[in-house]
């Protein structure tokens, strides 16, 4: 089953269960990744591929990774000042639990240790790769599976 499919089916049963944030998860998700911009409309692009939608499934999840950053540095604020940090313990019990939602729909992540073993091995192949090199073998081979940062501190290292 596509990666889209899936996606409705589970957007219909949450409903059905009257899981309101797993439904408004996934409509919000669905509604972005099957957006075709005027450029791809032009270059003849017009379904949806899983790569597309696993590419919006992991901004989504980069996105609600950082609000959990920052949701923790507001609450450690809000402590040291003695303020009452229970709506950021509500926003970010609700962040967690879409995490928990997209993460089911996302590509299995690289560990460091498979990121690196990665590198090496087109570095041993490719005895003079630059950063950029790397990084598009790593884009082009693992897209979606690693940490941007990580592969780039790891390539330059």
């Amino acid at each position: 089953m596509a990666l889209l499919d899936e996606l409705k089916a589970d957007q219909l049963a949450a409903r059905k269960l009257n899981d309101r944030l797993k439904a408004s998860v996934l409509t919000t998700l669905i509604g972005e990744a099957t957006q075709i911009t005027t450029e791809e409309f032009k270059r003849g692009v017009t379904e949806v591929t899983d790569e597309k939608v696993a590419a919006t499934v992991a901004k989504f999840l980069k996105n609600t990774k950082l609000t959990l950053d920052n949701l923790a540095t507001e609450r450690a604020r809000l402590i040291e000042a003695g303020g009452d940090a229970s709506k950021v313990d509500e926003r970010t019990r609700a962040a967690e639990a879409e995490l928990a939602i997209l993460s089911s729909y996302g590509p299995k992540q690289m560990t460091e240790s498979e990121l690196r073993e990665a590198i090496n091995d087109f570095r041993a192949k490719n005895p003079g790769a630059n950063v950029g090199m790397i990084m598009a073998h790593l884009k082009t081979s693992f897209g979606g599976q690693y940490d941007g940062k990580a592969a780039s501190a790891l390539a330059k290292a």
